[in-house]
């Protein structure tokens, strides 16, 4: 899955900088600019999809770990997607809070600190419940729906997943939600 194959290329970059800190910054600026070139590698085999869907709503990725909400990022932004990040629910809510007009779809991880997934949700469905929201998770998903029975989602989506899965399923709930807009 490609976003495996990121994750992979990143934590790898990650070790090769922090090596080549201990040596000198030539080295650092070296390898970092191969982990680049590599990830955008990675990256640039996303093919765009039709441009005939129209892709001016924005989607807030919230996940703790830096890594997916890059990863996530450079995904949807290139299909063209506007992306805002938050590193958790708390966080999220003050960016949905000054950008609520544009903000279409939230790709929400369970397990964050200071604010879960499920109490996030559980926020947005008592503030915006025509919020299209998309789970990521590790868990399975009758676990997922047991817990989660009574609160809408659009969908969900089980960790590691692929580029394409996010885009189809955010694309999905953008379209949804605006036929109950």
């Amino acid at each position: 899955m490609l976003t495996e194959v990121l994750i992979r290329k990143l934590k790898g970059a990650e070790r090769r900088v922090a090596f080549a800190a201990s040596q000198s910054s030539g080295v650092i600026a070296s390898e970092l600019t191969e982990a680049l070139r590599e990830i955008k590698a990675v990256i640039d085999t996303v093919q765009p999809e039709d441009s005939s869907t129209d892709k001016t709503d924005a989607v807030l990725f919230v996940d703790d770990e830096e890594i997916i909400r890059k990863i996530g990022t450079l995904i949807l932004e290139k299909q063209g997607y506007s992306v805002l990040t938050a590193c958790d629910g708390i966080e999220a809510i003050e960016v949905y809070q000054q950008s609520s007009y544009s903000i279409r779809c939230v790709v929400l991880d369970l397990v964050m600190p200071r604010m879960d997934g499920m109490q996030t949700l559980r926020h947005f469905r008592r503030s915006s419940p025509e919020l299209g929201i998309i789970l990521t998770t590790g868990y399975g998903e009758e676990e997922i729906r047991k817990r989660f029975g009574g609160l809408k989602l659009q969908g969900l989506l089980r960790k590691p997943f692929s580029a394409g899965s996010l885009l189809k399923m955010v694309s999905e709930t953008i379209e949804n939600s605006r036929g109950e807009g």
